[in-house]
Protein backbone atom coordinates (compact mmCIF):
# COMPACT_ATOMS: atom_id res chain seq x y z
CA UNK A 1 0.00 0.00 0.00
CA UNK A 2 2.48 2.45 0.75
CA UNK A 3 4.12 1.92 -2.69
CA UNK A 4 0.93 2.48 -4.70
CA UNK A 5 0.27 5.89 -6.90
CA UNK A 6 -2.46 6.81 -4.51
CA UNK A 7 -0.15 6.78 -1.26
CA UNK A 8 2.77 8.71 -2.80
CA UNK A 9 0.82 11.27 -4.74
CA UNK A 10 -1.06 11.93 -1.05
CA UNK A 11 2.34 11.90 0.81
CA UNK A 12 3.54 14.11 -1.84
CA UNK A 13 0.75 17.06 -1.38
CA UNK A 14 0.55 16.48 2.19
CA UNK A 15 4.62 17.39 2.71
CA UNK A 16 3.83 20.40 0.11
CA UNK A 17 0.98 22.09 1.94
CA UNK A 18 1.08 21.15 5.69
CA UNK A 19 4.58 19.97 5.49
CA UNK A 20 3.70 16.66 7.51
CA UNK A 21 5.47 13.16 6.15
CA UNK A 22 2.60 11.17 5.88
CA UNK A 23 5.24 7.91 7.00
CA UNK A 24 4.85 9.66 10.39
CA UNK A 25 1.24 9.36 10.50
CA UNK A 26 -1.09 6.28 11.37
CA UNK A 27 -1.99 4.60 8.85
CA UNK A 28 -5.66 2.50 8.47
CA UNK A 29 -4.99 -0.26 5.45
CA UNK A 30 -8.24 -1.30 4.02
CA UNK A 31 -8.50 -4.16 1.05
CA UNK A 32 -6.31 -3.36 -2.15
CA UNK A 33 -4.73 -0.70 -1.45
CA UNK A 34 -7.27 1.77 0.23
CA UNK A 35 -6.25 3.40 3.02
CA UNK A 36 -7.05 6.62 5.66
CA UNK A 37 -5.36 8.16 8.32
CA UNK A 38 -6.86 10.66 10.57
CA UNK A 39 -4.84 14.22 10.20
CA UNK A 40 -4.88 17.25 12.53
CA UNK A 41 -4.82 20.78 11.79
CA UNK A 42 -5.53 24.02 14.17
CA UNK A 43 -7.65 21.57 16.48
CA UNK A 44 -9.43 20.30 13.66
CA UNK A 45 -9.84 16.70 12.83
CA UNK A 46 -9.77 15.65 9.58
CA UNK A 47 -10.08 12.24 7.60
CA UNK A 48 -8.61 11.71 4.60
CA UNK A 49 -8.05 8.79 2.70
CA UNK A 50 -7.78 6.61 -1.23
CA UNK A 51 -10.49 4.38 -1.27
CA UNK A 52 -12.15 2.56 -4.75
CA UNK A 53 -8.90 0.86 -5.94
CA UNK A 54 -9.51 -2.08 -6.66
CA UNK A 55 -8.93 -2.99 -10.56
CA UNK A 56 -11.15 -4.26 -12.72
CA UNK A 57 -14.14 -4.10 -10.58
CA UNK A 58 -17.35 -2.77 -10.60
CA UNK A 59 -17.50 0.59 -8.84
CA UNK A 60 -13.58 0.60 -8.44
CA UNK A 61 -11.24 3.23 -9.80
CA UNK A 62 -8.36 0.79 -9.94
CA UNK A 63 -4.72 2.31 -9.65
CA UNK A 64 -4.62 5.72 -7.60
CA UNK A 65 -8.20 5.21 -6.44
CA UNK A 66 -10.46 8.34 -5.02
CA UNK A 67 -9.18 10.61 -2.78
CA UNK A 68 -11.57 11.92 0.13
CA UNK A 69 -11.67 14.67 2.65
CA UNK A 70 -13.76 14.63 5.32
CA UNK A 71 -14.77 15.79 8.54
CA UNK A 72 -15.65 13.77 11.74
CA UNK A 73 -18.58 16.33 13.12
CA UNK A 74 -22.43 16.28 12.97
CA UNK A 75 -23.18 19.17 11.40
CA UNK A 76 -26.54 18.33 10.26
CA UNK A 77 -28.73 15.30 12.34
CA UNK A 78 -28.82 12.59 9.82
CA UNK A 79 -24.53 12.52 9.15
CA UNK A 80 -21.81 11.36 11.30
CA UNK A 81 -18.98 13.47 9.24
CA UNK A 82 -19.53 15.77 5.85
CA UNK A 83 -17.15 15.71 3.09
CA UNK A 84 -14.90 18.95 2.23
CA UNK A 85 -16.83 19.66 -1.14
CA UNK A 86 -20.17 20.13 1.12
CA UNK A 87 -18.39 22.84 3.21
CA UNK A 88 -16.58 24.85 0.19
CA UNK A 89 -19.41 27.72 -1.42
CA UNK A 90 -17.38 28.74 -4.62
CA UNK A 91 -19.60 26.22 -6.98
CA UNK A 92 -16.37 25.78 -9.16
CA UNK A 93 -14.25 24.68 -6.64
CA UNK A 94 -16.78 22.78 -4.71
CA UNK A 95 -16.67 20.58 -7.94
CA UNK A 96 -13.16 20.33 -8.57
CA UNK A 97 -13.10 18.96 -4.86
CA UNK A 98 -15.94 16.62 -5.43
CA UNK A 99 -13.88 13.87 -7.27
CA UNK A 100 -10.27 13.79 -6.90
CA UNK A 101 -8.02 11.12 -8.58
CA UNK A 102 -5.68 9.67 -6.79
CA UNK A 103 -3.57 9.01 -9.56
CA UNK A 104 -3.31 12.70 -10.47
CA UNK A 105 -0.93 14.25 -7.97
CA UNK A 106 -1.73 18.01 -8.42
CA UNK A 107 -5.88 17.33 -8.04
CA UNK A 108 -4.58 15.86 -4.84
CA UNK A 109 -2.29 18.44 -4.00
CA UNK A 110 -5.22 21.26 -5.42
CA UNK A 111 -7.86 19.76 -2.73
CA UNK A 112 -5.26 19.81 0.29
CA UNK A 113 -4.69 23.67 -0.69
CA UNK A 114 -8.36 24.18 -0.54
CA UNK A 115 -8.36 22.21 2.80
CA UNK A 116 -6.35 24.55 4.25
CA UNK A 117 -7.33 27.35 2.83
CA UNK A 118 -10.77 26.47 4.27
CA UNK A 119 -9.74 25.74 7.58
CA UNK A 120 -7.90 28.97 7.78
CA UNK A 121 -10.93 30.63 6.95
CA UNK A 122 -13.27 32.20 9.44
CA UNK A 123 -15.94 30.33 7.72
CA UNK A 124 -14.48 27.17 9.30
CA UNK A 125 -14.26 28.79 12.83
CA UNK A 126 -17.86 28.84 12.45
CA UNK A 127 -19.04 25.88 11.06
CA UNK A 128 -16.55 23.56 12.88
CA UNK A 129 -16.56 25.29 16.33
CA UNK A 130 -17.24 23.39 19.51
CA UNK A 131 -17.31 19.60 17.30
Amino acid sequence: MRESLGYRNVKTALMAIFFKNLDDILIREGEYENFAFDFFYKGYEINMGIGATGKNIQFEVGEGGLFDILFPYCIDEEMDFIFLHEVIKDEAIRNSVRRVFGKNEKDVEYAMQVLKDFLDSDEAKGLLKDR
